[in-house]
């Protein structure tokens, strides 16, 4: 009998120390974890980085040579281009593993004003590609293409021999679901907003042993705008702010070869999600009542505070359900 009954004890302890390990993996594995504070931002696709050259030497930019896409990378790089005039146009499957209709388009020009300013554009268009738009039920709203689009221009100066000044603005079009409709009732529209990008650039000649050769650093806000809505006033959303510091080297191997060491460094200026926590302020009271005469504790009162500090908890902001299905499409790349 004993046995038995330790048997069942052991087997009713491996069910319960088991149980809250599954709970907790199935909690993580069917939505969100609560407590990772996901940055997300409107119209991502402003910080995606364009062109190949860049892309291949993984995202950095800000203080490498100038060339056609400087707009982007730094607008205080485009005063320091060699040639009169220059274009460049890219184009940028994206997420090709998964869809075959997304795709990232640039097109970006300078022209030189004199030897120490430029003026450069850029046009930026993103395709997402065809999506199956559902409400907060899962009911089928119909197929839209969401695009979004940035027009922009940028001035670019010389302050001296080696420091340069940069401005670019941008008009930003983001149209995510057309007309239709959102939970809340609110009719969907595009999304407008504008941004405003500063831009510093420093560089200068240097010989390392006989290699000619050169040091740069730059610093660039990007984005610097408003935020925009979808549907009204009350469900505003940030854009993509973003500061970039960094520094290159390159050193000339030959006529045709130089080698370039460059490093950047990336901090997205958008507020991570709150966490809020709710303090417990409660009072007990009791009067004891004994049922024998002359009791020592009779007609004594209890007074109790009670003041609690639960765990932290995340709250997420609720968010239209079109803007929630283009979130697997429409936020990768992002930059922290």
């Amino acid at each position: 009998m004993t046995k038995r009954n330790g048997i069942t004890l052991s087997l009713l302890a491996f069910i319960l120390t088991t149980l809250p390990v599954f709970a907790q993996n199935s909690v993580i594995i069917s939505g969100q974890d609560p407590r990772r504070r996901v940055i997300t931002t409107a119209v991502p696709f402003l910080n995606f980085a364009p062109d190949s050259r860049h892309s291949g030497m993984a995202d950095v930019g800000v203080a490498t040579s100038p060339d056609a896409n400087s707009a982007h990378w730094n607008a205080g790089k485009l005063a320091f281009v060699d040639q009169k005039t220059g274009f460049s146009l890219s184009y940028s499957p994206w997420l090709g593993q998964l869809v075959d209709d997304m795709s990232l388009s640039y097109l970006a020009g300078f022209f030189k004003i004199d030897e120490n300013s430029a003026f450069g554009f850029d046009l930026r268009y993103f395709n997402m590609g065809d999506i199956q738009l559902t409400d907060g039920r899962g009911n089928e709203l119909g197929q839209f293409n969401p695009r979004d689009i940035a027009i922009g221009g940028t001035y670019s100066r010389k302050l001296s021999e080696n420091l340069g000044l940069g401005i670019s603005s941008r008009f930003i079009h983001s149209n995510l679901s057309g007309i239709i409709s959102s939970v809340g009732g609110n009719e969907g529209k595009p999304g407008i907003g504008v941004g405003v990008d500063v831009g510093l650039y420093y560089q200068k000649e240097i010989l390392t042993g006989s290699k000619e050769g050169s040091f740069s650093w730059g610093m660039n806000v990007f984005n610097i705008g408003p935020k925009i809505t979808y549907n009204g006033a009350e469900d505003l959303d940030y854009i993509p702010t973003n500061f970039r510091l960094g520094a290159a080297y390159s050193v000339d191997l030959n006529q045709l070869n130089t080698l370039t060491f460059p490093l950047d460094v990336n901090k997205l200026l958008v507020p991570t999600p709150p966490v809020y926590s709710i303090n417990k302020l409660g009072v007990d009271l009791s009067y004891l009542i004994p049922q024998t005469q002359n009791h020592p504790l009779a007609e004594t009162l209890r007074f109790t505070l009670r003041y609690t500090i639960p765990y932290p908890m995340a709250v997420a902001r609720p968010s239209i359900n079109y803007k929630d299905s283009l979130n697997s499409r429409n936020t990768c790349d992002t930059p922290v």
